[in-house]
């Protein structure tokens, strides 16, 4: 709680139009009145009623104050703090990612100028490559991140902290790509548009990413996260945020935009402490140096090769032609998944060409390509 923190200043920021949308979604029902100064909404349930006089007007004298009355009544119905209320109707589409650094130097609510720096960069980069690996899952993602994914993030807001501890709220407003690009979304979109946006579906794999790393670790079983398609780059992000201090504790957890519930995990937070640094900072490293020997190949598709019944088929081989360091042409064969071998024989069909991430393997009188990433250009 910041105490110093004006409330009723906020709730003046707040938008009526949202608010009112906000509250139709949560099943509130609208009562018609004489006036055009006020939107009258009620909810009631067997235990309890309440009733919200919603300003209709910036310029109404004591809007602030109204709208702050209005807030109120909102998180008392909820069980919810005003504090908390307002956060969520300032930012009426946004999924809420909570980040809790628990160690000795965080408990007045502070950070070493350092650790808040890694902190922040480290958040931003957890996001980043959430979003990376639900748009473009791969073991490891070199370049600069996409220009949708970029300007994703790029709208993500970070907030206040707490006292106790150090808590950084970063939000993030509901989007999706369009061909690359991003598009934002409003309160006034479809539900499931929403649920399955590119911003609940990254705040999704963050979590559970974070929780299948730890099971992995705890079970000894490492090829669990390349399986989930987990990227060095997340990993590297995680161990990054404060969990290199022998005291640290990281608590991630989703705060789900309320008008949307579809699509959410049924365990929405995580819980990392520093003994899992020292494994995920070894796997990144061995990830590091795999793709150290990686190249890319571009070339076109001679030969398609995959069990002809398609219930059973799960992969599918490809040949692929390309040029060599010294631009002779060579070939090499390549498994690819079930998808990517679908992109390929639609390759193939119209004779694209195609790019694939990957290490090389050789043999007496063959060479084959193990693909970490797969694309048709």
């Amino acid at each position: 709680m910041i105490y110093s923190t004006d409330f009723e200043e906020l709730a003046g920021k707040i938008s009526h139009i949202d608010v009112a949308q906000y509250l139709r979604d949560l099943g509130w029902n609208e009562v018609a009145t004489k006036t055009n100064l006020v939107n009258i909404f009620q909810y009631e349930s067997p235990e309890s009623f309440f009733q919200v006089d919603l300003p209709t007007s910036r310029d109404l004298r004591d809007y602030k104050n109204a709208m702050f009355r209005a807030v109120e009544s909102i998180a008392r119905s909820a069980m919810k703090s005003t504090e908390h209320v307002i956060l969520e109707l300032l930012n009426p589409l946004s999924d809420i990612l909570r980040i809790r650094v628990q160690e000795s130097s965080a408990q007045a609510g502070s950070l070493f100028v350092e650790d808040a720096i890694k902190l922040y960069e480290n958040a931003k980069k957890l996001l980043t490559f959430a979003a990376m690996d639900v748009e473009r899952p791969q073991l490891f993602h070199s370049g600069r991140p996409p220009a949708g994914i970029s300007e994703f993030i790029g709208q993500c807001k970070f907030g206040q902290t707490e006292i106790g501890s150090y808590v950084v709220s970063v939000v993030c407003p509901f989007a999706f790509l369009d061909n690359s690009q991003m598009v934002q979304l409003t309160l006034f979109s479809e539900t499931e548009e929403c649920a399955y946006s590119l911003t609940r579906k990254t705040i999704n794999k963050l979590i559970s990413s974070v929780n299948t790393v730890k099971e992995a670790i705890q079970q000894g079983n490492l090829e669990k996260i390349s399986e989930n398609n987990i990227s060095a780059n997340f990993l590297d992000a995680l161990s990054g945020i404060n969990i290199y201090r022998k005291d640290s504790v990281l608590d991630l957890t989703v705060k789900y935009a309320p008008t949307i519930s579809i699509n959410t995990l049924t365990v929405s937070s995580a819980t990392i402490d520093h003994d899992y640094y020292e494994p995920i900072d070894t796997l990144v490293k061995r990830i590091k140096h795999i793709h150290e020997e990686e190249k890319t190949y571009i070339g076109r598709i001679r030969n398609l090769n995959a069990p002809p019944d398609l219930a059973i088929r799960e992969q599918g081989m490809i040949t692929i032609v390309y040029l060599d360091e010294t631009d002779k042409k060579s070939s090499a064969s390549v498994i690819l998944s079930i998808n990517d071998y679908n992109a390929a024989i639609e390759a193939h069909r119209t004779g694209n060409p195609v790019k694939i991430i990957g290490t090389m393997s050789r043999q007496p009188r063959s060479k084959s390509i193990k693909c970490n990433y797969f694309e048709v250009l």
